[in-house]
């Protein structure tokens, strides 16, 4: 290697004699990378508010903080596939699209400092510079000159000209004469090829110079040359040998031949190796090797001629450890922080194979998750499930923790499982309040008589939301026997003392329930008065119009347009809305 040039970026102290590997803060270093490594993922996946990209932001700093207690710089050399800090590697990865040491090593960047200092400004720019690395085509600039541009203080640099790397140039003013030229000359040239080229200028001293130097035959196509046809046959068949999906074919031959059902001991065989696989492309984000395998799966297990019972067993075993409530967690997690980065297509085509163990992680990881685009993935993942095992959701419902009771209720509504009404009745006495309200939606989306008639008992719940929620199903649902009660809550004194929106709901149910019945009950609510000649307050009497306009009937019309003439501006805005209403 030809002598490195150092480059700007911040000035680099004398080096320290790390000769004795025991003084060389190795573990830090490798920690250090590990921290950066995710803090890097980071930065490509979230936007600069994110409080995710913040947190390993600051983990990365802290480390950097940590690592100059040990030493005042870092300085470590770079390989093609790791990075070593004097004769110990600190970070190695064998794959070149996610190594961080083929980035640098690729345009010739073999030597990196760190400064003091680069944690407080620069770490912003410097991952920047890595992500405007990964992003660089061949035609355009490459690292360097990113480098160069960004003028980081406190990271510096050293490459190497690919021209000259590997040939050892005299150094001018060391003994460099004519003559070690000369040596350094013949030692390129191939034995013979001096005393040729000595015999051909002899042979042409006496003649025309132009006929010395170029000559017909230089311009004459050798016997071998490729023609353009030829070119492009041999530039697609390189092009497919390089992008050729190895992984791919390597899985192709294995389904083949686990296919081969006369041969049960090498069915088990493959089908261990595929368990071996299997968590391993999970770690790595291989989620659409992961599925491809899970689908190959499910479908041998679907065709009764190709496994018997034991490699049966074996197939189910492997997709039952893949749904387990541990490696669901796992794989959420590394696709909360950046870990594992799949696109929403892949993340949905895996879940879907997933059996029914993995129903309970996913519903509290949706109910959690506060990952937009992710949470919409899990739910849909979690309704495909539940579509296939509606008896699992139904045992979800008697969880004892409240976020996979309230998230089990309501998938149970949303995709109709009507065998659920029982359970849901008996979370409407659910100390928990929130899933009380889930046990209420999921009753109304189901529209089932039990849950149903349950519902009558969560008219008076302490919680306002429950309330409110349970007189609006009730409304929906039209179940009759709840009139009577609604009309004595509204005759109530609590229900004076509750918010415009709570007695909006409580009186529209009761006008969508009760009938004739409710005209006449609203009627006088509007119009009549009490002991003393006082009418109800204002927002009673306003509630009880809007209810009157639900009903949609003559006595109800006509007690309205009484009330679009009366003293009081409220009650007679709400007449007037109601009357638009029926229009």
């Amino acid at each position: 290697m030809n002598e490195l040039d150092p480059q700007p970026g911040g000035s680099v102290p004398e080096a320290s004699d790390w000769s004795d590997s025991a003084v060389l803060p190795v573990t830090s270093v490798r920690e250090l990378f590990v921290v950066l490594g995710k803090a890097f993922r980071a930065y490509q996946l979230y936007d600069e508010n994110n409080p995710v990209r913040h947190r390993f932001m600051e983990s990365l700093r802290q480390s950097f903080q940590g690592l100059w207690n040990e030493t005042d710089r870092l300085t470590l050399v770079v390989e093609e596939d790791r990075i070593r800090l004097g004769d110990e590697d600190v970070y190695q990865s064998d794959s070149r699209s996610e190594s961080l040491a083929f980035l640098f090593y690729k345009d010739g960047v073999r030597e990196i400092t760190f400064l003091p200092g680069i944690e407080s400004g620069e770490l912003e720019k410097f991952l920047g510079v890595l992500q405007s690395a990964r992003k660089l085509v061949p035609e355009g600039d490459d690292l360097l000159t990113v480098l160069w541009d960004r003028d980081l203080q406190f990271f510096a640099y050293k490459y190497v000209d690919f021209l000259a790397e590997g040939v050892d140039l005299p150094v001018p003013g060391d003994g460099a004469t004519r003559e070690a030229l000369q040596g350094v000359l013949h030692g390129e040239l191939p034995e013979g090829a001096e005393e040729e080229g000595a015999e051909t200028r002899a042979e042409g001293d006496g003649g025309d110079p132009a006929a010395r130097s170029v000559r017909q035959d230089d311009f004459n196509p050798t016997l071998y040359a490729l023609d353009a046809r030829e070119m492009d046959l041999l530039r697609r068949e390189l092009h497919k040998e390089v992008y050729r999906d190895l992984r791919g074919d390597v899985l192709s031959a294995l389904f083949d031949r686990l296919e081969e059902a006369d041969k049960p001991g090498r069915q088990s065989e493959i089908l261990q190796i595929l368990g071996t696989l299997l968590p391993t492309f999970l770690s790595r984000g291989g989620l659409t090797a992961a599925t491809r395998v899970l689908e190959e799966l499910r479908g041998l297990e679907a065709r009764p001629d190709i496994f018997d019972d034991e490699r049966r067993a074996l197939s189910r075993s492997l997709l039952d450890a893949v749904s387990s409530p541990q490696a669901i967690d796992e794989l959420i997690q590394s696709l909360y922080d950046g870990s594992i980065r799949a696109s929403p297509q892949q993340l949905s085509a895996f879940l879907r194979f997933l059996r029914s163990a993995a129903i309970s992680p996913l519903l509290r990881a949706a109910e959690t998750v506060d990952h937009k685009e992710l949470q919409a993935v899990l739910r849909a993942a979690v309704h495909g499930i539940a579509q296939r095992n509606r008896a699992a959701v139904v045992r979800l419902l008697e969880e004892p923790d409240p976020i996979i009771a309230a998230g089990a209720a309501r998938l149970a509504g949303a995709i109709q499982i009507t065998e659920a009404g029982p359970a849901l009745a008996g979370l409407l006495a659910h100390p928990d309040p929130a899933v009380r309200l889930a046990a209420v939606e999921a009753a109304q989306s189901l529209k089932a008589s039990t849950a149903a008639g349950a519902l009558t008992h969560t008219l008076d719940d302490p919680e306002r939301d429950v309330r409110v929620a349970a007189a609006k199903a009730l409304g929906t649902l039209k179940y009759a026997p709840a009139a009577r009660q609604l009309q004595d809550i509204l005759g109530a004194k609590e229900i004076r003392e509750a918010d415009i929106s709570e007695k909006l709901a409580f009186f529209e149910a009761f006008a969508r329930i009760g009938g004739e019945g409710s005209v006449q009950f609203l009627d006088r609510m509007l119009h009549s008065r009490g002991f003393f000649g006082k009418k109800e307050p204002s927002e009673m009497r306003a509630a009880a119009a809007l209810a009157l306009g639900r009903t949609r009937l003559p006595a109800a019309r006509a007690s309205l347009q009484k009330a679009s003439r009366d003293e009081d501006p409220v009650v007679r805005t709400a007449a007037n809305r109601a009357l638009r209403s029926e229009e």
